[in-house]
């Protein structure tokens, strides 16, 4: 049941997690475990979490800054101090045990505008510690994948949630900036290479046109005046393509 406990919050992990996505927050990953001891030998329920960017973190206290689901507690979203790395600050947004996953991302959203004014502070109870395993594992199933033998592992369904989000979200940029004016940023050539160095290697981990187009887009217009941005445009003709074909 442990094992079936953890997959289970990990899938509603990966369910508020997509949300988030599609809100354009940047989630880096997802993770979960069912009940478990430490190494004091005390007692722990079912817990997930959904880490971000370290940029995400930065603007948030410049320590580690994250959301966490206890099966007690439902979610909260902590942040800690840059220096000492102790919690600094733990919000509850007020939800339920299983919040959906609009909830937790409006939360967020909160969150980001009014740190100190989302939710609450004060830790809720809602199960307690435990108990009940069997009506929790029914609670989280409404959660579990449409399609299970693609996305078994929450682990897989939220790299595929990850990878298509990115995508998404690289197409929406080309082709809103169609018709905007260039910007000026000066780039050291070693800062240039090492971008291209990035992208060669998303290429290589997931293969799409578009990744190699903007590569050699970018490669083609290093050096050149501001027209080359006219002349090399193959991504965004590419993420044009991807947008009219049903």
């Amino acid at each position: 049941m442990s094992a079936e406990l953890s997959r289970r919050a990990g899938h509603y992990a990966a369910a508020v997690a997509e949300r988030l996505l599609e809100a354009d927050l940047p989630v880096t990953g997802i993770q979960s475990c069912g009940p478990w001891r430490d190494t004091d030998g005390e007692y722990l329920d079912v817990e997930a979490a959904i880490s971000f960017t370290q940029a995400f973190q930065n603007q948030h206290g410049g320590g580690d800054c994250g959301l966490h689901w206890a099966a007690t507690s439902g979610w909260c979203l902590y942040t800690t101090g840059k220096e000492d790395r102790y919690l600094s600050g733990v919000r509850w947004p007020r939800a339920s045990l299983l919040p959906e996953p609009r909830l937790v991302a409006a939360f967020v959203d909160a969150f980001r505008l009014d740190p100190a004014g989302a939710g609450t502070s004060e830790q809720p109870s809602y199960r307690q510690e435990g108990q009940d395993f069997p009506m929790l594992l029914d609670s989280l199933a409404p959660y579990l994948p449409a399609q299970p033998y693609l996305f078994e592992e929450p682990q897989i369904r939220f790299a595929d949630l990850h990878r298509r989000a990115y995508e998404n979200r690289v197409h929406r940029a080309l082709l809103s900036r169609a018709s905007d004016p260039l910007t000026h940023l000066h780039l050291r050539q070693g800062e240039l290479t090492a971008l291209l160095h990035l992208l060669e290697y998303t290429e290589s981990t997931n293969p799409t046109a578009l990744t190699r187009l903007l590569a050699a887009d970018l490669s083609a217009r290093a050096g050149r005046p501001p027209e080359a941005a006219e002349t090399h445009k193959g991504a965004l003709q590419e993420a044009n393509h991807r947008r009219q074909t049903p």
